[in-house]
Parts: C-alpha cells; structure tokens; sequence
C-alpha cells in the first residue's frame, strides 16, 4: 500500500511542478517585435501558403511601424481594418505598410487575396500593449 501512495504523491508532485515552470501568467516582459530603427518600428513578415511569420506582432502604442511584407509563393493580401491596412503582396517583392499604432488592443490581421483552400485560416494577431 505505501508503494502506490509513494507513486501517487510523485505523480501529483510532478504534475504541480510542470504546471508551475509552464506558466507564464503575469509575465509582463513580452517581447516586442521588430527592431527600432530611426524611431521605426521595423517588422519583417513573411506571407506563404497558409502562414504568416510572424504570427502575432506585438509592438507599443504609439509606435511608428513599418510592416515589410513578403510572400514566398503566391500573392497574398495584408489586412488590419481597425488600421485601414490592406496590402497586396506579389511573390518576391517587398510591399511597406507604415502606420502609427494608436489604438490599443489585440486586432486579427488577415489574408485580403484569395490564395488558395487554407486561405480562410491565414490569419494572424496585431497587439498594441498600452502606455
């Protein structure tokens, strides 16, 4: 009986470990994204077939950025309504959207071209974290 109560206190220490290093609840250090160059926010993101990368954008309100957009593959669109923002991103070349990010909260941004069957779920998040 004492080796399944010893087994029992084990697991149940375990699982209260792992759940404790996996958590990140309060952690307020997210990293933000891109670089700042000359007072821009810089964000290279990467359109391809049915992605983008980065998928969440995270950046201060009232920053300057500058989104470079690139498809891999395809065209693809870029869009933030709450922005204004809808961009079209032939394959290989770089399409710049540059915007002050005034408003904050976290905003889904979309695939605004039809490219494909897993056109629907390309999709990422915009988060402007609050002064």
């Amino acid at each position: 009986m004492r080796h399944y109560v010893f087994w029992a206190i084990t697991f149940v220490a375990g699982i209260l470990m792992l759940s404790g290093c996996a958590c990140t609840c309060g952690d307020k250090t997210e990293q933000l994204s891109g670089e700042m160059i000359d007072g821009i926010r810089v964000i290279k993101v990467t359109a391809k077939k049915f992605k983008y990368d980065p998928s969440v954008i995270t950046v201060n309100q009232g920053d300057k950025v500058r989104l470079e957009l690139t498809s891999l593959d395809v065209t693809h669109g870029f869009a933030i309504g709450e922005y204004g923002i809808d961009k079209r991103i032939e394959p290989g070349q770089t399409t710049i959207a540059e915007f002050t990010a005034d408003k904050s909260g976290a905003f889904d941004y979309k695939c605004s071209v039809f490219c494909g069957m897993g056109h629907f779920g390309m999709k990422g998040t915009f988060i402007v974290k609050s002064k």
